[in-house]
């Protein structure tokens, strides 16, 4: 079931009551589930498949392990990194937390206390008992009871669902228009009621059941309609509107947008400055209909509704410290957290437009490869 995001236009985070109850005492509202109230627990995927934690109260202080140190086969090497993290449930409702390895063996990996610092189990084969084909996975999502893992795409042209964490079913691309070998996913999202996209290239692909099965949605193009705008790097849901960042060697990265309910009528191109470099790197977050971009050094924010966006903060750096190259990034709704090549960790709660440094070299000397919190998505 979705979360409402907003409730007579006053933004979630912003309601203090509907109807005379007390936000606290709100289950839902029209059949939505409330949305969290921030995170308590943040877990960053960083390489030499290490994992560092830290609570939401003190995001000074990180513990960080090998975590696949004492475990059983499969598990990755040792020099293994951490490509995404998502959190989730497992298939008795309970907590769980999936992250992806940038390798051929033993691509996924889940636990359902990342604080115990004892080994992780690793996943190598799918439900058949076959190989995971796709090397590796650059997404992984959960929304509505599912998972959804995404990334390399080259002799497998697959993604994989799985409704516990633990079993997963690949799921054929090969016949999809226009999908091909030559595009990874790099970018998909939810509305966390069994719709799910991603993109590769310039297209957008829809599933309506939770990912058993896709369609072409639409393919991006520059205002003219003659060319393609580029490869989708971000997909974010938010707002009930669908956002896509695209990037393309030789001309300027750029934002569009569309309301869910007509995703055919997209907005013409926002563009990003001094993101011409950005590449497969760009990281991006949203919560309430606000949207943070993350390349580099560099930030970008904005509040999106349907085909409207309307830019905050473009090119800005995040902080006047050395922190390095935001690898990975991630909200709760309330505060925003970016982790770096440097291992240092930085945090917003205004939206992304301001940034403070709160943890310096987290491993040490491991790159923070990507991050979440223990919040469902999207919000």
């Amino acid at each position: 079931m979705p979360n409402y995001e907003k409730v007579n236009d006053v933004v979630a985070g912003s309601i203090a009551g509907v109807n005379g109850v007390a936000v606290g005492d709100i289950q839902n509202v029209n059949g939505q589930d409330k949305p969290s109230s921030g995170a308590t627990l943040w877990v960053m995927g960083q390489e030499d498949r290490r994992v560092a934690y830290a609570a939401n109260s003190d995001l000074t202080s990180w513990t960080t392990y090998d975590s696949f140190a004492g475990g059983s086969n499969p598990q990755p090497s040792a020099s293994k990194d951490y490509i995404a993290i998502a959190y989730g449930k497992d298939g008795s409702n309970n907590p769980l937390w999936v992250a992806a390895h940038n390798t051929a063996n033993c691509e996924l990996a889940y636990k359902g206390d990342p604080t115990s610092n004892d080994a992780w189990t690793g996943v190598q084969n799918d439900v058949s008992n076959s190989n995971i084909v796709n090397g590796f996975f650059g997404i992984v999502q959960w929304g509505n009871d599912v998972w959804v893992a995404a990334g390399h795409m080259g002799s497998g042209q697959a993604l994989y669902t799985s409704p516990d964490g633990a079993a997963w079913t690949s799921r054929d691309l090969s016949g999809l228009t226009d999908i091909n070998t030559s595009g990874d996913i790099y970018g998909m999202a939810s509305d966390g009621a069994g719709n799910w996209w991603f993109a590769q290239n310039n297209r957008i692909y829809e599933s309506t059941n939770d990912g058993a099965s896709w369609a072409l949605k639409h393919a991006i193009l520059k205002a003219d309609g003659s060319t393609s705008a580029g490869t989708i790097r971000s997909l974010e849901f938010t707002n009930n509107t669908l956002v896509a960042m695209t990037y393309l060697n030789g001309d300027t990265p750029s934002v569009y947008s569309a309301a869910s309910s007509d995703l055919t009528d997209w907005s013409t191109g926002t563009a990003l400055t001094d993101a011409t470099n950005a590449a497969y790197s760009i990281r991006s977050a949203s919560a309430a209909g606000r949207v943070v971009l993350a390349f580099g050094q560099l930030m970008w924010t904005m509040d999106v509704s349907g085909k409207s966006i309307t830019m905050d903060s473009n090119d800005v750096d995040l902080t006047t410290d050395s922190h390095g190259n935001v690898f990975g990034l991630a909200t709760d709704g309330v505060t925003y957290v970016a982790v770096c090549d440097t291992g240092d960790v930085l945090s917003s709660t205004d939206g992304g437009d301001s940034w403070s440094l709160r943890a310096t070299n987290v491993g040490p000397s491991k790159d923070g490869e990507c991050i979440a919190a223990d919040v469902y998505l999207p919000l």
